[in-house]
Formats: C-alpha cells, sequence, structure tokens
C-alpha cells in the first residue's frame, strides 16, 4: 500500500472530524459513543468512496478484535482472493489506520481516555509506523481554551511523532461554543 493511499485515509479522517462529525454534532445527531462510532464510520465510507474502498482493497470496521483488544475503528487491507468463502477477519492483510474514540459527558473521570491512549500507545510500540493511530475524544465539558493541553504526556508525544493524531473537541467556556481539533504528532 502506497504513501498517497495512506494520505488519502488520513486527510479523509481528518475532514470526517473537523467537517462531518462537527455538523453531526452541531445539529444534533450524536447521543453517547455509538452515535459517534456510527457516525465516523458513514462519513469515512462517504468519503473515500466505494471505487476507492474497492480498487485498493480496503475495507472499514467497527469493533475490530486484535492481540485480544477491541478497536472502535479500522481501516484495512484486505486479500480479496482469500475473502471469497473466508472469515473477513482472517483475510485482513494489514491495518492502516486506527481510531479510538470516547464521546463523554463532564462527570466522567478522565482516566476513561488515558486507557484509551495507553492502548493505542502499545498498538504504536507493536506496529510502528506501517499504521496511521488516531485518539478521537469528544468531552462535553466547558474548558478555558488557554487551559486545553493535549491528552498525550511529553514521553508519550515522542514516542508517537509520525504516527498518531490527536482529535478533539470540548466546549469553549468563553465563547460557548464547542471547539474541534487536530493535533499531528
Amino acid at each position: 500500500m502506497n504513501e498517497k493511499i495512506s494520505q488519502i485515509i488520513h486527510l479523509a479522517i481528518k475532514d470526517v472530524w473537523l467537517n462531518d462529525l462537527k455538523n453531526d454534532y452541531t445539529n444534533h445527531f450524536l447521543l453517547k459513543e455509538d452515535s459517534l462510532k456510527n457516525a465516523f464510520y458513514f462519513h469515512l465510507r462517504t468519503r473515500l468512496g466505494e471505487a476507492f474502498l474497492n480498487e485498493n482493497h480496503l475495507r472499514i470496521f467497527t469493533e475490530y478484535y486484535v492481540e485480544g483488544e477491541r478497536i472502535d475503528l479500522v481501516v484495512v487491507e484486505i486479500d480479496p482472493v482469500r475473502a471469497e468463502g473466508n472469515y473477513l477477519g482472517d483475510v485482513v492483510k494489514r491495518v492502516l489506520a486506527v481510531v479510538e474514540m470516547k464521546y463523554k459527558g463532564c462527570f466522567v473521570s478522565d482516566t476513561v481516555f488515558y486507557k484509551d491512549i495507553e492502548k493505542v500507545m502499545s498498538f504504536i510500540n507493536s506496529w510502528g509506523s506501517n499504521t496511521s493511530h488516531y485518539i478521537a475524544f469528544l468531552q462535553e465539558k466547558y474548558f478555558k481554551r488557554e487551559e486545553v493541553v493535549n491528552w498525550l504526556s511529553d514521553e508519550q508525544a515522542v514516542t508517537a511523532s509520525g504516527k498518531l493524531t490527536e482529535l478533539y473537541a470540548y466546549w469553549d467556556e468563553d465563547s460557548d461554543e464547542a471547539v474541534w481539533r487536530v493535533v499531528e504528532y
């Protein structure tokens, strides 16, 4: 799989976050994490298009299990020859993108977010730079813009350099609006 295909997927994921999901949230289409996951799947598949997915033997799965862990959403390359008559999960050649998502209210402990970061960091350590990793966190909590910090620690940011993109949304205390951001490490 060439770099151009990975870049197309990366740009589509960012567009889904900054445009489609932001619009869905603003228009009250998202309720809790499962609707976020479903909307992400729908918009990513729409943005990439059936032709692109089929030509490159790509598929998008939710609730994908690998190494005993469940991943919220993945983009994978499949072996189309082996796909006929076999369990689809057994014909995955490569995981191109991993998206771990959280959508939580203001009273939920940050621990759930940090557990997802640890999970994604373990994938980065196992898979290296052949897979793009994303954390997509929507936290319905007010913050002052100047107090917002990224979810990764400095050490994690070094390890994740070139391998992880942070997608996050929160409520700005001053403007009373949801803020949607992307940070590429």
